[in-house]
């Protein structure tokens, strides 16, 4: 079990104490309270004697672990509000999991246009076009490359295989204006 390091700083500095007064309070070693604020394990006779002290529920001093597919959620999220602005960074992982979004929207496209003619796919490509654009510019500046890498996507096949393999380099951290 990992305990909220921050939230437990946050708790122990609310009540204006000293990691010394903690440790009294709690029944456990300085070092103890040492390694908990700095992101260490807890056991659960340590856990249960700080959400004594502090009167909180113990399971209130834990992290949580995001459930499956919420990071997958939030990165599609953050990529649809984010669909027009094409400053800042996307990271690698969000970048992909919207990459996946727009995929099955266009391929959702694909097959109602199968049935009612070719207009609902060019709605949809027309609606993801600009996203697309403003989140690969944000991945390429993550990775540090210059977002003009894009025109290469218009050469025929082999533009946007290599557009796709610049996508995945790793992030770089550094931003361009």
């Amino acid at each position: 079990m990992h305990i909220n390091s921050a939230r437990l700083r946050e708790m122990r500095l609310a009540r204006q104490w000293s990691q010394e007064q903690l440790a009294k309070l709690s029944a456990l070693n300085l070092r103890t309270i040492q390694r908990l604020e700095s992101g260490a394990k807890i056991s659960t006779e340590s856990l249960r004697a700080l959400a004594a002290v502090f009167e909180v529920p113990a399971e209130s001093l834990l992290l949580v672990d995001p459930a499956p597919g919420e990071p997958a959620i939030k990165a599609i999220r953050e990529g649809i509000l984010h669909g027009l602005e094409f400053s800042g960074v996307t990271p690698r992982a969000d970048f992909w999991w919207f990459a996946l979004a727009v995929t099955m929207l266009l391929a959702l496209a694909q097959l109602i246009a199968d049935a009612a003619g070719s207009l609902p796919m060019q709605i949809a490509s027309l609606i993801v076009l600009l996203p697309w654009i403003a989140a690969c510019t944000r991945r390429l500046r993550d990775a540090g490359l210059s977002p003009w890498w894009q025109l290469i996507s218009l050469a025929p096949v082999v533009g946007i295989l290599v557009l796709l393999y610049l996508l995945t380099y790793p992030t770089k951290g550094q931003e361009f204006l």
